[in-house]
């Protein structure tokens, strides 16, 4: 299993996560769009991660501007997908938003 992360804008994911999904029959005779198990074991959609930080009128920590970006880890059975590459993102150990337990992050 490979794991990566990315940053896609809103419709380039739409676009990307389609090549990494498959239909199948549903049990009442409709379809059932999921995550293709032959390619991903597990995808993650952060969303749009804070990039700055202030306090509100209580004193609680509040995000004050978001990345333009949506983030998104995915765990690959293999190697990951053609044309994913150039949007891979290498975040420094220990600062990731999100981990897969017992996964090391393959920058």
């Amino acid at each position: 299993m490979t794991w990566k992360k990315y940053e896609f804008t809103d419709a380039k994911w739409a676009e990307m996560k389609a090549k990494i999904q498959k239909t199948f029959p549903d049990i009442e005779g409709g379809e059932l769009t999921e995550y293709d198990p032959e390619k991903v074991t597990a995808v993650v959609e952060i969303g749009k991660l804070c990039t700055e930080w202030g306090t509100n009128e209580e004193g609680m920590q509040v995000c004050t501007k978001q990345a333009a970006k949506l983030s998104v880890d995915i765990l690959w059975v293999d190697a990951p997908v053609a044309g994913f590459a150039s949007y891979s993102v290498n975040v420094a150990p220990g600062t990731e938003a999100h981990q897969f337990a017992g996964m090391e992050w393959q920058p």
